[in-house]
């Protein structure tokens, strides 16, 4: 039985490298934000961490491409759903199609060049 979970495309030739690092630097910036987050909610700045698993923390690195579509009319998206996670990150590509759900309305994200886009998932809320 093969391993889908630890394949890598063999171009380019340094994906996987840069993958792991991009893994890293998600991975100190998710501690800075939980840290963050616990202060503002006045527990000491660790504790929402540890909650969540510490150094055992569960991270998931998914890489999706949605081309823009043709005929966006016709086309179904992802369904209105939550993210059952803590956190949240998303590199955007541009294409706009990503809504959030404010005061009892859809509404479109903006699309802004190199932001990383941060959500709060259903574990914080």
């Amino acid at each position: 039985k093969r391993d889908v979970a630890n394949t890598w495309p063999g171009y380019p030739s340094d994906y996987e490298e840069v993958t792991d690092a991009y893994g890293r630097e998600i991975r100190k910036l998710t501690t800075d934000i939980l840290g963050s987050l616990s202060l503002e909610l006045g527990l000491e700045e660790g504790r929402m961490e540890r909650v969540l698993g510490g150094e055992e923390l569960l991270m998931e690195l998914k890489i999706n491409y949605y081309p823009r579509c043709p005929q966006p009319e016709l086309a179904l998206g992802v369904e209105a759903h939550t993210d059952i996670s803590a956190l949240t990150f998303l590199l955007h590509n541009m294409v706009p199609g990503l809504q959030l759900f404010h005061h009892g309305k859809w509404i479109t994200a903006k699309c802004i060049p190199g932001a990383l886009i941060l959500q709060l998932g259903d574990q914080v809320e």
